[in-house]
């Protein structure tokens, strides 16, 4: 019998507690870490639609009307600075959370995106570290 890997358990958890926490039905991932679709088929009650960055449009996000958008914080294409001034531009201003290892400065980040974005609602939380996982 295979056991889930220590790391998935962590990460099923921690994104358990955003998508309840926040409260939605209705998520959109951006460019997700492999793992996460997977993770969250666990999670009932969620539609969950997978999109990469250069995929959000004006059109899409009338179509999907996510509740709650989750994204790494930084990735080869895109920080959440990013992907925040593209939302706004779409007319998204629901929930923001950003996903990231652990980073001494987390506090620093969510007040520069809250700031320069207070029409979201935005947070960031913190996932084990994974040697396979770039963020």
């Amino acid at each position: 019998m295979s056991r889930t890997p220590r790391s998935r358990l962590a990460l099923q958890a921690v994104l358990f507690q955003c998508v309840k926490a926040s409260e939605t039905s209705n998520l959109l991932l951006v460019d997700p870490a492999r793992e996460l679709p997977s993770s969250l088929k666990e999670i009932s009650g969620q539609a969950i639609q997978v999109l990469q960055y250069d995929q959000i449009t004006a059109h899409k996000m009338v179509k999907l009307r996510p509740e709650l958008v989750l994204a790494p914080l930084l990735s080869e294409r895109f920080d959440i600075l990013d992907l925040a001034k593209r939302l706004e531009e779409f007319g998204f201003s629901g929930k923001l959370r950003a996903y990231s290892r652990p980073l001494p400065n987390i506090s620093a980040i969510r007040q520069e995106v809250r700031a320069a974005h207070p029409q979201l609602d935005f947070d960031i939380f913190t996932l084990p570290v994974d040697e396979f996982r770039d963020n």
